[in-house]
This record gives C-alpha cells, structure tokens and sequence, in this order.
C-alpha cells in the first residue's frame, strides 16, 4: 500500500502454503452422485477424474462452440496426454519435449501438426488434487481446452487476454458441470471454493506488466474472468479481445519496492490501514444513510493473533481485510444491518471491496494499493472461507464492492 506522505507501501507476495495449510483443515466429506458420474469437489479422491473431465469438456464444447462462434468443435486431434517420467519423447511446434520439459506445468500444443493437452501427472495434478481436491485438475484442463477453442476460433490477442479468456471459459464450463444432470462430472459442495483457489494460485507474481509477453494475470484478475465466464457464458467470454478484460497489474514503482515487496512492519501497517478505514468509513456512512456517523470499533485486540497471522502468511493487505471486516461490521450496527450470518459477512466483504477501490484511487498516482494488494486481500477471503464455505460468493462479493460502490452492498 503505497502511502502518499513518504512512508512506505503495504505490499507482499501472496504465500500460497497459508491456501493450502485452510484447505488442509476441512473436512473431505462426499456425498452420493448417480453411478456413472465422478464427483469433483474438495474430496482428495483422484480415480477417473481426468478421465471424466475430459469427457466433460468434450461434451461441453461441442453443443457451446456452435453457439458462441458458430462452427463445429473439432475433438483434439491428439487427445489429452499425461505425462510422467517414463513417458516418451514427444514434440511441440517441432521441438523435441521430454517429461522434464513440462515437469510442473500443463499446456496446449496447437502448433504445426500438433494438437493436444499435456500435464504432468506424476506430480502437478496429484498435489492438485492433495491441496485443492479432485476438482483442481479439471480446472486446469478446462482452462487448456480453453486455448484450444482459441486457436479453432482463430482468436487473436495479448497473452494476458488468451489467459483470462480460458478462465473465463474455464467459469463456463463449470457451470454446465453443475448444472447438467447428464453429464460425466458431478460438481460436490465445496467444489467452488475449491476451483477460486486453484485459479487464484495459477496468478501472475505481482508487479508483472499485463503487457508482457508472456502475462496471465494477477489472482484477483483470473478469479474475476473465472466467475464472469460462470455467470455469464463462453458468449461473453468470447467478446474479451474486443472488449477487454479487467487487469489490475500495478508496477512496482522503485528498485527498493521490488526487491522488498514494500512491506511495512506489522504495527506501521495496521496504524496506516486504521485510518485509512477511519477516513473511508467517516465519508461514506453519510452516503449510505444521511445524518448518520461513523464511530469506530473501540479496540482490535482481540483480533491481534489472527491480523499478525495474516501478515506474516500471506501480507499487510490480508492484514487490512480482517480490519476492514471489524469496521465493516461497526458500519452495520450503525446502519441498522444485521451484523451476524453469512449474509452479514457477505455484505462486509462488499464494504471491503468498496474500501479497496477508495485505496486505489482514479488514477496510478493517486493509488494507495501496491503491487499483489488485491491478491493478498482476495486470498485472506478465500483462506477464511474454507473453514466454513462461502469463498465463490465472498469473492464475488468484494468484486461487487470494489468494481461499483459502498451503496451496491446494501
């Protein structure tokens, strides 16, 4: 977080092992699917699930992409392809490519004569499956077909652009996964959860350019495409190389920023986000109820052990979402709102969205936020959720507040 008068900015990678250690605390309980189908959720059972996903995403795409771009979804010519260390040589473009080539990744090849999507399945999608449950491979494979459509479709854009468009699609194809009763997959409760924090771990390291070659896209902005394309279709996923996509890279903006992460000590951080959340709340209550006040919580203390978690896990904006949820609920009392149940939370996550926009400004000058800010407060929200549920509609929810104002939160 960048402070205007000199001091430094709150600004720390998200460390992904605090998704994993909340993932690790909830229960793999599945529920009865119809034979036939395999279940996709937080469960940590892997058998078929590739499999089933690609027949899923086969099924998806061949009544979608008639629709969204009218022609017919040609099968990938060389299938899906899992790869270990006792696979074969194999090709991409022309280039010879071994195991060790892909170790850690997952791609589509569409270049010259190839045709398919490979995974490391030796290791990448077996830690997916142990941190993020049985629905994380798919995910990956539903953002790969993803590409795929791309180059039957002839789409041309940015790299960052082609990535967020797969999440986009990816969200899409989700949808369909939970909604249709014939298909290969069923999606179990938690499987959303689950995909948001996949997709959030797959981001950009912040200070990346959105213009740069080989860009994705910051946490925040893939999670954003993925529930866009699960709200609103491959259609609208479609219109993104025309009409853009959301991207919040900020660049980091000194050499000394860059190599510390901009990070302020614990007890700096928190002054600084106390008032700015004082300064954000006493101008905006009177927006949202006129002749109202704000009076700020009286004490945080209580609250001490789980904010200097946050700062130390994941960075100095986790920090200041869990105090934005403290005045997001001394906002509600003042307002007459119910402060208790999961709507209640749900609304604060807005309030917080909302208080995050006030942070960044109209303009890169005028910004509070640093790079990684958005992604160290979207990951706060989805590690939280995991101990109860709730981190699709969370996430979605400070979307709300951040992308429209305080008063689409009421």
């Amino acid at each position: 977080m960048h402070k205007h008068s000199g001091s430094a900015r709150l600004g720390l990678l998200v460390v992904v092992a605090a998704l994993v250690v909340a993932i690790a605390l909830v229960s793999n309980q599945r529920r009865e699917v119809d034979q036939g189908q395999v279940s996709l959720g937080r469960t940590a059972e892997s058998t078929g699930v590739t499999d089933a996903a690609q027949q899923s995403l086969t099924a998806y795409w061949t009544a979608e992409m008639p629709k969204v771009y009218d022609q017919q979804f040609a099968r990938l010519a060389g299938g899906y392809q899992a790869k270990t260390p006792q696979s074969a040589p194999f090709s991409c473009g022309g280039q010879r490519q071994t195991y060790e080539d892909l170790a850690g990744n997952a791609f589509y090849c569409g270049g010259g004569q190839d045709d398919y999507i490979a995974w490391d399945a030796a290791e990448l999608f077996p830690r997916l499956v142990e941190q993020f449950g049985s629905v994380a491979p798919a995910i990956v494979l539903a953002h790969e077909t993803g590409h795929a459509v791309q180059a039957r479709a002839g789409v041309d854009a940015p790299s960052v652009v082609r990535e967020l468009q797969a999440d986009c699609f990816a969200g899409s194809w989700t949808h369909y996964a939970e909604t249709s009763e014939a298909d290969a997959v069923e999606l179990t409760d938690g499987a959303l959860d689950s995909a948001v924090a996949t997709i959030l771990t797959l981001r950009d390291q912040p200070g990346t350019a959105a213009a740069a070659q080989q860009a994705h896209g910051l946490g925040f902005d893939r999670v954003n495409a993925f529930q866009t394309g699960y709200e609103q279709g491959a259609t609208k996923c479609a219109q993104f190389p025309r009409q853009g996509v959301v991207t919040t890279e900020l660049p980091f903006r000194t050499v000394s920023e860059s190599q510390s992460g901009g990070n302020l000590p614990y007890a700096e951080a928190v002054d600084v986000l106390t008032r700015t959340l004082n300064a954000f709340w006493t101008s905006t209550l009177p927006q949202l109820q006129p002749g109202r006040t704000f009076t700020p919580p009286p004490t945080v203390d209580r609250l001490t052990p789980e904010l200097q978690a946050a700062h130390e896990q994941i960075g100095d904006l986790a920090t200041g979402t869990l105090l934005s949820q403290a005045w997001a609920q001394a906002a509600q009392g003042e307002l007459g709102l119910p402060a208790t149940g999961e709507q209640a939370v749900v609304q604060r996550d807005c309030f917080t969205g909302a208080w995050l926009a006030y942070l960044a400004g109209s303009d890169l000058e005028s910004s509070q936020l640093s790079p990684g800010d958005l992604d160290e407060a979207l990951a706060e929200v989805v590690t939280s959720s995991f101990h109860n549920g709730g981190a699709f509609a969370r996430t979605k929810s400070l979307r709300t507040g951040l992308f429209e104002n305080a008063k689409a939160c009421l």
